[in-house]
């Protein structure tokens, strides 16, 4: 067999041998120096150059003999690369203590179309359950947490009323009535009246002041308060309602707050009358039943 054929065979045995030397201390000292036994001249150092290619790190000493010699209590690297493998590395290491033979061992390979798996957590998907006011722009239509909340500052603002929710899902929608009740709000706050609740808007309707809420029929129950001065927008409507309806209040007897009417004694008495008239129960106070048929007949 030719020198250079020798080497190759010889080279990759050493090569091997070493990658899968995890034997106990006691024998290493023995086996160990037999790696390049048989080698000479050229060959012997051919051989201790591959070796140190091999990057044997405090696995192998290889003396100025060419002798090896494995180091109990080591660790090793090895690495090599293949140009021809479509770009392969591979890395292991072995660690074992003197006199024992158990090792870990830990292995990685790499190629041009691998790629590392990766755990990637990231924040809570937010859904209609979950919205928080002010997480999203809200227009018509949507439903969820943060519409819920909406609406309790609406009623709480006297913007809404809560006979005018519907639901979905188990949560208020945002539907026709609580966009109006949005653009009542926007043309009082001198706001866009777009219907369409923003951060900013969220803002101004947490501190508004009610006092300045342009009252809506149908808002709250009216009803006659000895010495309340109740007054408001929607007393204003009701009674242009009662007036449509043929049961107008005595306009003489009309006291106002500003431009804002003043629900008196007068005004209940009209009610009831209207109520009596219509198959209602003329209590005076004017709640949903009332402002639907008083709607009704004065159409």
């Amino acid at each position: 067999m030719k020198n250079k054929v020798k080497k190759v065979i010889r080279n990759i045995l050493i090569g091997a041998v070493a990658s899968l030397y995890n034997i106990n201390a006691q024998a290493t000292k023995n086996s160990a120096s037999t790696l390049l036994e048989g080698l000479n001249g050229k060959d012997k150092e051919d051989a201790m150059n591959a070796l140190k290619h091999k990057i044997y790190r405090n696995v192998l000493q290889i003396t100025n003999k060419g002798d090896t010699k494995l180091i109990a209590a080591h660790r090793s690297h090895m690495s090599h690369r293949s140009g021809s493998g479509g770009g392969h590395y591979s890395h292991v290491s072995h660690y074992s203590s003197y006199g024992d033979s158990s090792h870990s061992s830990h292995s990685s390979h790499s190629s041009s179309s691998y790629a590392p798996s990766r755990s990637i957590s990231g924040p809570a998907t937010k859904t209609y359950k979950n919205y928080s006011l002010g997480d999203r722009i809200l227009k018509s239509g949507l439903y969820g947490n943060d519409v819920s909340t909406l609406i309790s500052l609406l009623i709480s603002k006297k913007y809404l009323y809560s006979s005018w929710i519907t639901m979905q899902k188990g949560y208020p929608v945002y539907n026709t009535h609580v966009v109006n009740a949005v653009k009542r709000f926007q043309k009082d706050a001198g706001l866009l009246q777009d219907g369409i609740v923003t951060f900013s808007f969220v803002s101004r309707l947490q501190n508004w002041d009610e006092s300045k809420s342009t009252l809506i029929l149908g808002i709250r129950n009216l009803s006659y308060i000895a010495n309340s001065n109740l007054d408001g927008n929607d007393v204003n409507e009701l009674i242009a309602l009662l007036r449509k309806a043929g049961f107008p209040p005595n306009p003489t007897k009309l006291k106002y707050n500003g431009v804002k009417a003043i629900f008196t004694k007068d005004i209940e008495t009209a009610v009831k009358l209207f109520q009596t008239y219509n198959g209602l129960e003329a209590t005076g106070v004017v709640d949903e039943e009332t402002i639907t048929k008083l709607n009704a007949v004065a159409k």
